[in-house]
């Protein structure tokens, strides 16, 4: 196909996807705020008042009808803690792969000897963060390490060659090549080791990371891709230790159940991820070109290699044992912006996995993709039904609600509180972010078709009539939702 008329039919389907996905959005937006279409919502609500009135007269005392609240309560917490404990349990499954474990087999060690290409995208780096990851990579001794620098980056370029000198396993690529993907497309046509090692340039390594980290590759030649476990560098402010709890919730329930249920996982994290040379070469004019929702992808490169890898039948492994630090970010609006970009990444990647098919080989992990969905909108019925509550004066169920939150948020947390036990502390704060994540969720599922680019190129600014937009559209949802709430009543 002529490449300019690829760019034209491509340009063409974005602008007729966007005007159709929209079109979409205040069809369901609207359809919330009076009758839905896709069912008669005067049945539903007879059906649930129906059950109301049986639950009262049979098993709950009489006194308490006006507390009509804990039936839709009850049916979400059950659910969800329902979710957990499935999590839970499938996370008890799981262990890393370490010497002498039953699942190590020393000869397999021995036979196949990996070599491992570090690539590493680099823009804008801090320098002394930039130099202590250097130094992390170089001590684990891969067998090469290749640094992308934007050819504006002049400061990354210096301490770059400083550090090279008298090494010859290090090579610099000068771009000016704009988007990340297209950085990492480069450094995987430079390299040659068998495994390849993609790291962020503020992640730094534990001295013994890549000794773990390589592990499951030698004992299972089904591997295709290994992530390991992370923490943030610093955890000063209190968006850098919300997000130290959210990244062990990652750490000791999401990628150890999905490894255990299936060793096949969400996402190889960007921060750093191993993969066999052999999956991605071959693949590298896909992931140049990748499109979702007539859009060319920028941003999501971790999310498309994991299911390239995973789509023709390799599997992935969580190697707890591996260890990186990355910077987390420090300020509420970094924070906000971060968590919108990687929501709105899992949402077009999931759908994207969901629709073409190759998860439902992994049933663990689709369901997860499903409970992941469900949930955005599942967490935002709690402070619905706790502002209904205290507008009825229901001051003593809208108490009880706040006081379950608590425990049940101390319980799921517990592993990060054997790290960090000061941080009970703010556990109110972690209770109302982890709503706040709700929103953005919402968000990034409006605005799922909107691009990042992270590197090299002038950010595009949303016109102000797309933002207000978005944020009506979103706005409306959840009104949409809180009236469906009320009509339970």
């Amino acid at each position: 196909m002529n490449p300019y008329r690829h760019q034209s039919l491509q340009k063409r389907g974005g602008i007729f996807g966007n005007i159709i996905f929209d079109l979409l959005l205040v069809a369901f937006a609207v359809s919330l705020l009076i009758s839905p279409f896709w069912f008669d919502i005067n049945d539903i609500i007879y059906q649930y008042n129906g059950l109301k009135d049986y639950i009262f007269r049979n098993l709950i005392p009489t006194s308490l009808y006006n507390y009509w609240l804990i039936i839709p309560l009850g049916i979400i917490g059950t659910w969800r803690w329902t979710i957990w404990l499935i999590k839970k349990i499938v996370a008890t499954l799981y262990s890393p792969i370490t010497p002498g474990s039953p699942k190590d087999v020393s000869t397999d060690l021995e036979k196949e000897q990996l070599s491992v290409s570090v690539i590493i995208p680099v823009y804008k780096e801090d320098k002394k963060i930039f130099r202590r990851s250097l130094e992390s990579w170089w001590k684990n001794k891969p067998a090469e390490i290749i640094a992308i620098i934007d050819k504006s980056d002049s400061d990354s370029i210096a301490e770059f060659k400083e550090f090279q000198q008298g090494k010859s396993n290090l090579k610099l690529i000068v771009t000016s090549k704009p988007g990340k993907r297209a950085a990492l497309a480069d450094g995987i046509a430079e390299s040659k080791g068998r495994i390849l090692a993609l790291t962020d340039s503020d992640t730094m390594w534990d001295s013994n990371f890549l000794e773990n980290a390589l592990r499951p590759f030698k004992v299972d030649a089904k591997i295709g891709g290994v992530t390991p476990r992370y923490h943030p560098i610093e955890t000063r402010t209190i968006w850098q230790k919300m997000t130290d709890i959210f990244w062990d919730m990652r750490n000791y329930y999401d990628m150890p159940a999905q490894t255990a249920g299936g060793k096949a996982l969400s996402c190889l994290s960007g921060k750093t991820a191993l993969y066999r040379r052999e999956i991605l070469l071959p693949k590298m004019n896909f992931f140049l070109n990748e499109v979702i929702l007539g859009r060319k992808k920028e941003s999501g490169e971790d999310k498309c290699f994991t299911r390239l890898v995973q789509q023709e039948g390799w599997k992935t492994y969580y190697q707890s044992s591996a260890v990186i630090y990355s910077s987390a970010a420090p300020g509420f609006d970094q924070f906000i912006r971060q968590r919108i970009r990687w929501a709105r990444n899992s949402h077009n990647s999931d759908f994207q996995s969901l629709w073409n098919g190759w998860v439902w080989k992994c049933p663990y992990l689709a369901f997860s993709m499903i409970d992941r969905f469900i949930s955005v909108f599942t967490l935002l019925l709690g402070p619905i039904f706790l502002t209904i509550a205290l507008i009825e004066n229901q001051w003593g169920l809208a108490i009880s609600i706040v006081i379950l939150w608590l425990v049940g948020r101390t319980i799921k947390i517990i592993p990060h509180l054997r790290r960090n036990p000061k941080d009970f502390l703010i556990l109110p704060v972690y209770l109302g972010i982890n709503f706040l994540m709700a929103l953005t969720r919402l968000y990034a599922l409006v605005t799922i078709r909107d691009q990042h680019i992270i590197r090299g190129i002038m950010k595009v600014n949303a016109s102000r009539i797309k933002k207000i937009k978005d944020y009506l559209l979103t706005v409306e949802m959840i009104a949409g939702i809180f009236i469906f709430a009320l009509t339970l009543r």
